[in-house]
């Protein structure tokens, strides 16, 4: 990732993103907490997702939780207005 699709995540709290993952996958999700830990090198982005192209990966939608993706299977980040 970018540092612009970084700060693009950081800048997107509460907010929607197109997101491609690097197995192919792309979603629409909701930006709950992205974190950038230096010290620890921890680069995850804990969203919930409203669509995926790979639907049957998640059980239920309406009621899903967040989920947790590295920083390094993002392969692009894009602002939903």
């Amino acid at each position: 990732m970018t540092e612009y699709e970084i700060q693009c995540l950081k800048e997107s709290i509460d907010k929607t993103v197109d997101l491609e993952i690097s197995d192919g996958e792309r979603l629409v999700a909701k930006v709950l907490f992205v974190l950038c830990d230096e010290e620890y090198d921890e680069h995850e982005l804990i969203y919930q997702v409203v669509t995926s192209s790979q639907r049957e990966s998640y059980s239920n939608l309406e009621n899903a939780g967040g989920h947790v993706l590295d920083f390094d299977k993002i392969a692009s980040v894009r602002p939903l207005s």
